[in-house]
């Protein structure tokens, strides 16, 4: 019994079957681009290029990333951006692109957005989107 705890406990404490963070797909995503920018209103881009601050978060806060990212746009006077993660089914994922793609053109936001998954290694594999 020891031993099938033992056991159980190292296979949960494996990093392999740990989920990335959100901070850890940011610096793979973000790789080459200027990360955990401080801004002079006191936030932070999660990255920047020299035409985009662009916030990183999951697809089911996409309401709270794009306030983010125009607070961002506001404080550097960069276009804003968005890198989404999905990490729950593909079925909630539409969902989330949906309503954003719903919230940018009804605002008619000038905004880029990614659609990301947990297994994309860079920006480039993600699907982009410019509005």
């Amino acid at each position: 019994m020891k031993l099938a705890i033992a056991l159980a406990a190292l296979l949960l404490a494996s990093p392999a079957t740990a989920a990335p963070s959100e901070s850890d797909l940011r610096t793979k995503l973000c790789a080459g681009l200027e990360q955990e920018v401080s801004l002079p209103n006191g936030t932070r881009a999660d990255c920047m290029t020299d035409r985009l601050a662009i916030e990183v978060d999951w697809t089911h806060k996409w309401a709270e990333a794009i306030g983010q990212a125009m607070l961002y746009s506001a404080a550097t006077e960069k276009l804003p951006g968005i890198i989404l993660i999905c990490k729950v089914r593909d079925d909630q994922c539409q969902k989330h692109e949906y309503l954003i793609n719903e919230a940018v053109a009804y605002w008619k936001l000038p905004i880029t957005v990614w659609l990301c998954g947990l297994n994309d290694e860079a920006l480039s594999a993600c699907s982009r989107r410019d509005y």
